[in-house]
């Protein structure tokens, strides 16, 4: 049965998390929803998640150590509202990935990542 028409909250690993995921903190706050999954699926490695908050509407960083459950209802996190609201707004960084450089391109280096988003 469809998990949409039963209610049923389960557990998912955190490739699966979909964008507008609410966020929740442990205490039962809501403090935003998912704007964008930080990591590599290739390498199995998970950064954090990008999360728009609510009224203020800028994006913060929660970084995966501070992930605690990730289901397909809600994420929920290891800080208090007032932890989330004193968070920085969040800057994305420059990506690189490795590509061939030189003159003739024949050697391996990093190379700005292209595949991202404005």
């Amino acid at each position: 049965m469809n998990d949409e028409v039963n209610g049923e909250e389960r557990p998912l690993a955190w490739p699966a998390i979909l964008d507008r995921t609410p966020v929740y903190t442990s205490g039962g706050d809501r403090v935003g929803t998912v704007s964008e999954v930080l990591g590599s699926e290739e390498e199995d490695i998970f950064h954090g998640l990008e999360v728009s908050e609510g009224i203020r509407g800028h994006i913060v960083l929660i970084p995966a150590d501070r992930v605690t459950a990730i289901t397909n209802k809600r994420i929920t996190i290891a800080l208090t509202s007032e932890d989330v609201r004193r968070l920085p707004p969040y800057e994305p960084g420059e990506s690189y990935q490795l590509g061939f450089v030189g003159l003739f391109r024949r050697r391996l280096g990093w190379v700005e990542d292209r595949r991202q988003g404005p």
